[in-house]
């Protein structure tokens, strides 16, 4: 009982004399460049202060100098043309809501919200509901943090501590702020998929895919859609309708690791099977995940190696019974373009989506 009291109290006495953050930023001369950035912000500067239990991702001046210098990005053009809006988003990307140490991290991802939230605003970096999501992973052995565009920034120095329990780690790479969909997947060269992309823009759904909240996306590759060209050139406007909206899930925001033998109802109307295979893969009915947390502005993307069939019987790939997943069930009006009966302009639109998919 005696050791449990003076440990306590030497914890307390530690981050008793833990400087504050601006203190600590100011005394690392390889965050000079980040508060230098966050001098000109002094309101943002007053609420991080304010706020205990925080994570802070620093990207070191190293990380902003190969931002500068590569690509022009939504992150470097906002740098260099000072761009307030975006800056202030750009830092508020690299807050983490919560106390995440360097134990933390293991090879199985886990994901954190940041205080990069929605504004309201048509132009919104995010659509998260809690805040936009970083991806802590150990990959390599090296502590990560995955962000938009799956752009992996590296822990170089972790576990420093400032007062209010708040933990700084530096980063070797400023992180990628997530774009919608239609970006994220038109960039992703790890995968092909096209087929999809031509699809949305076929049945004119880029836009709502691109801007509902809290969305999750199976995206089968060309590889699937190639699979079953056949049997879409045969396929009704309803069912190809069907089809489109049972890959998607609004109102939840789903990550590998929250899958698990369980099911999740669709935009459709139907229920998805989520399950993890005796192999150790992810499964979506019966499509494996071949690329899975994609994260975009409204949600995350995963990309997989068929194309779903909300008709057919399928069973759990996993072990175990699944459960009703507590996902909300939203109507086909909150997903526009999705309605079963198509008919004038939008009937033609979905025929051509058919076609797209068989590209």
């Amino acid at each position: 009982m005696r050791t449990s009291l003076a440990l306590a109290a030497y914890i307390s006495a530690v981050l008793a004399q833990a400087p504050s953050l601006t203190d600590l930023i100011g005394s690392q001369p390889d965050l000079s460049t980040l508060g230098t950035a966050l001098s000109s912000f002094p309101d943002l500067v007053a609420v991080l202060g304010s706020l205990s239990n925080i994570t802070i991702l620093a990207p070191t001046n190293s990380a902003f100098e190969a931002l500068l210098a590569g690509d022009a990005s939504l992150e470097s053009t906002a740098l260099s043309s000072n761009n307030t809006d975006a800056i202030q988003a750009l830092l508020a990307y690299h807050v983490l809501n919560g106390t995440y140490v360097s134990s933390d991290f293991s090879e199985t991802p886990a994901f954190a919200h940041t205080l990069l939230t929605p504004s309201g605003q048509s132009d919104s970096l995010t659509n998260v509901t809690g805040g936009q999501n970083v991806g802590l992973q150990l990959i390599g052995g090296n502590a990560t943090i995955v962000s938009g565009e799956l752009k992996g920034s590296n822990v170089v120095e972790a576990d420093i501590q400032a007062a209010n329990g708040v933990v700084v780690h530096k980063i070797d790479s400023v992180l990628t702020i997530p774009r919608n969909a239609s970006t994220t997947l038109t960039a992703q060269s790890d995968v092909e998929v096209t087929s999809i992309l031509s699809a949305l823009t076929t049945a004119n759904l880029v836009g709502t895919i691109d801007t509902i909240a809290d969305l999750t996306i199976f995206v089968p590759n060309d590889a699937a859609f190639a699979a079953i060209a056949s049997t879409l050139a045969n396929a009704s406007v309803e069912a190809i309708t069907s089809i489109l909206t049972y890959h998607a899930v609004a109102g939840a925001v789903v990550f590998s690791s929250d899958i698990t033998n369980t099911t999740v109802k669709t935009v459709n109307g139907a229920e998805l099977t989520l399950a993890v295979g005796t192999d150790g893969n992810a499964y979506i009915d019966n499509a494996k995940v071949v690329l899975p947390n994609i994260i975009l502005s409204n949600g995350v993307a995963h990309i997989i190696d068929s194309v779903l069939n909300p008709e057919s019987e399928t069973p759990t790939p996993g072990n175990g019974t699944s459960t009703s997943a507590p996902v909300p069930s939203p109507t086909m009006s909150e997903f526009p373009g999705a309605a079963v009966k198509v008919q004038g302009a939008m009937g033609a639109a979905v025929v051509g989506f058919a076609v797209a998919m068989m590209l």
